[in-house]
């Protein structure tokens, strides 16, 4: 008996499995629950819909929708959208706190439509052969979001409660970019986030660590305040940028503290390698628009405060170009010996890809630098000139004339012209015009000694 009823129990389990099966399988055949999705979503998003095919499963319960394009043209596609529904809402055509899972698919950003878009009025009279009523959580995975910047795939684990997203973990990868973020959507409807961000950065094949940031997200783009990583064996602090993603190219704004950045590192980085070492620090305000990271570095442009301190500058002989301009080739230093400097900078502004200054100062122990100059980013092309005020040493080893006529507080000061390109500068000293500056100074001298000798006259005789 106890088998008997044992084998009873088994089959009325198996009819009752059957016919869920049957109930799921054949009421919810696909056409015509692809039909009413389309519809309902359409209706919810203001936006055509299309789904190429949907079905029902009973292991797990859930919808599974494929081929899934939203918008004319498509600003979403996705491969497959799964709905966890559990049994009842399978069997009650109505599906209550689901979880939705969307993989392997496109999003255009900003969308063309809310996330939270209002319910549309319920006109049908009869009901519709499936509701998806609400929705607890949502699950992305391999979803890559475009922008005007380069495609970022995205992974992500977030609740949803009414028009707020709680977001428990979100990946995102680009090229060799890897972020992690956690935070939340406050309101979808609005679209306004707010996440904090780490990870490592890699942008036009340069690549910054341990990236830190608090990311503001709204329909006109995002914003990253403060943000701070290293690059080049420096840091990159109390920053901020803005990004507006609203066009076919990004538009951004970049502003924050550089500090002890490796300068061998970074001309190396830039097509010049061995052409300075130092340590960099500053602050900098550039703005950029394109739509991958050779576009933007193309059109930066902006201002720059910047020190180079302790630094060399190998294939500068400044030093060489100076005792050979005096003549005194006993004491011309070895060719290739370069200039040391205690520091080199000053204000720059950076345009068309040309790093600009009239404020160019040079300090050394041998000699001083103050005046103007411009550097192509690119080509390392160099175009400098300014007044250069000799060491007491140097300024020893010149003539006595020009000592004596082109000196300023015991130092010669001569007019130098720098050409060419930071591998293979050309230092010009103008001896002339030192000598022709000593001879205006000479004659101002001079004048100044007879008009006093004159006031002095005049003084005793009164």
């Amino acid at each position: 008996m106890r088998k008997r009823a044992l084998l009873v129990l088994v089959a009325l389990l198996l009819v009752a499995a059957a016919a869920v099966y049957l109930v799921i399988t054949r009421g919810l055949h696909g056409e015509l629950l692809r039909s009413t999705l389309e519809t309902q979503l359409s209706a919810r998003l203001g936006q055509p819909v299309h789904i190429g095919s949907a079905g029902a499963s009973i292991f797990p319960p859930a919808l599974d929708l494929r081929d899934v394009a939203v918008g004319q043209p498509a600003s979403v596609r996705l491969s497959r959208v799964r709905v966890m529904t559990g049994l009842r809402g399978l069997l009650s055509r109505r599906v209550e706190e689901a979880e939705v899972v969307l993989s392997d698919g496109q999003i255009a950003w900003p969308l063309p439509f809310g996330l939270t878009p209002a319910r549309p009025a319920n006109t049908p009279e009869s009901a519709p052969a499936f509701t998806i009523a609400s929705v607890r959580r949502l699950t992305l995975r391999d979803i890559t979001i475009v922008t005007g910047l380069p495609p970022v795939a995205v992974d992500l684990d977030a609740s949803l409660t009414g028009d707020r997203l709680d977001i428990a973990r979100l990946a995102a990868r680009s090229g060799a970019t890897r972020l992690e973020a956690v935070g939340a959507f406050d309101s979808l409807s609005r679209v306004r986030a707010r996440l904090e961000i780490k990870g490592n950065l890699s942008f036009a094949g340069y690549d910054a660590s341990d990236l830190a940031s608090t990311i503001v997200l709204s329909p006109q783009g995002i914003v990253l305040n403060p943000l701070r990583f290293r690059m080049f064996g420096g840091s990159f602090s109390r920053g901020r940028l803005d990004a507006d993603l609203r066009g076919a190219a990004a538009q951004l704004r970049l502003s924050g503290d550089v500090a002890d950045v490796d300068t061998a590192a970074l001309m190396n980085a830039f097509g010049s390698p061995g052409t300075m070492t130092g340590r960099l620090g500053g602050r900098l305000s550039l703005a950029a628009s394109g739509s991958d990271g050779p576009s933007l570095l193309r059109s930066a442009h902006g201002t720059m405060s910047a020190v180079v301190r302790d630094g060399t500058l190998p294939h500068l002989d400044m030093v060489r170009s100076i005792v050979l301009a005096f003549g005194k080739p006993s004491g011309v230093p070895p060719a290739g010996a370069g200039s040391a400097f205690s520091s080199l900078g000053g204000a720059f502004t950076l345009a068309s890809g040309t790093l600009a200054t009239d404020d160019l100062r040079l300090a050394s122990r041998d000699f001083d630098l103050k005046g103007r100059g411009r550097l192509a980013v690119d080509s390392g092309a160099v175009d400098a000139a300014g007044d250069v005020a000799l060491s007491q040493e140097l300024t020893a080893q010149a003539g006595s004339d020009l000592r004596r006529y082109a000196q300023e507080n015991g130092r010669v000061i001569l007019p130098a012209t720098i050409h060419g390109t930071l591998e293979h500068p050309t230092v010009f000293v103008d001896v002339g015009e030192a000598a022709r500056r000593a001879l205006t100074n000479e004659v101002k001298r001079r004048a100044q000694d007879f008009l006093g000798g004159i006031f002095k006259k005049k003084k005793g005789g009164g």
